[in-house]
């Protein structure tokens, strides 16, 4: 289990690494805000909808390193009810939601 990190705090995720050593880090907040590596973006209400659909597909809440053994591999954390599990391939029940955290950063 996590450690309590707000009731207001909805999922954080982080992805870090790859070839450029990249780290974004996307916290939303059940009320629609979103902090984007710290830049404050308004999540439509439709968005929002359609984040929390797939957050509750997410299964997988075990951290593994498989995959991890490459060069330039991205690390994903995903932080959503309670649980926070790190992973350096994406389970397929986070691909949708990732991809929603994702499209928050900009293109």
């Amino acid at each position: 289990m996590l450690a309590h990190i707000g009731p207001d705090v909805l999922v954080t995720y982080e992805r870090s690494g790859g070839f450029a050593g990249i780290h974004q880090k996307v916290t939303v907040d059940r009320s629609g805000t979103a902090l984007v590596n710290d830049e404050k973006v308004a999540v439509g209400a439709e968005e929002m909808r359609g984040l929390e659909d797939a957050l509750s597909r997410v299964v997988t809440t075990g951290s593994s390193s498989a995959g991890c053994q490459v060069a330039d591999h991205f690390t994903y954390t995903l932080t959503y009810r309670g649980h926070r599990a790190t992973r350096c391939w994406l389970p397929s029940d986070w691909r949708d939601a990732v991809e929603r955290l994702e499209a928050l950063t900009g293109p």
